[in-house]
């Protein structure tokens, strides 16, 4: 899944909404939900993960950020940035997880991945 690309759609779908160009905004939504929901959702997380205390932070690859993705995300599940799933928060800069370690970490931030994907699956459709 190529995150950049999601967010370059992102930021083209919502800058069409802002013109008022809903036709085109829906038609790039769509297609980012069909990206989105297909397969399995792997956000591209750094290995190094810095634990404090009881808190886990993935950074994302390349120190790249998904403000427009994750406003997109936000918007169809009708939640505020960072998104909350469970234990995981998911911002436009990286995840923060609640866990005792880096192994439980990583098991969390799977877990939450799919379920904010569970969530994402089920608003295809009311794109528009």
């Amino acid at each position: 899944m190529d995150f950049k690309k999601l967010e370059e759609m992102s930021y083209e779908a919502s800058d069409a909404r802002n013109k008022n160009l809903r036709t085109n905004a829906t038609k790039i939504e769509i297609e980012i939900l069909k990206n989105i929901t297909e397969g399995q959702l792997l956000f591209p997380v750094e290995d190094e993960i810095l634990m404090t205390k009881n808190t886990a932070s993935f950074v994302y690859k390349k120190g790249e950020t998904y403000p427009s993705l994750l406003e997109f995300v936000g918007r169809i599940l009708h939640v505020d940035i960072p998104i909350k799933i469970n234990q995981c928060k998911f911002g436009p800069g990286g995840v923060i997880v609640s866990a005792n370690n880096k192994e439980d970490a990583q098991k969390i931030l799977q877990v939450c991945t799919n379920e904010l994907q569970a969530l994402i699956k089920a608003k295809e459709g009311y794109i528009g």
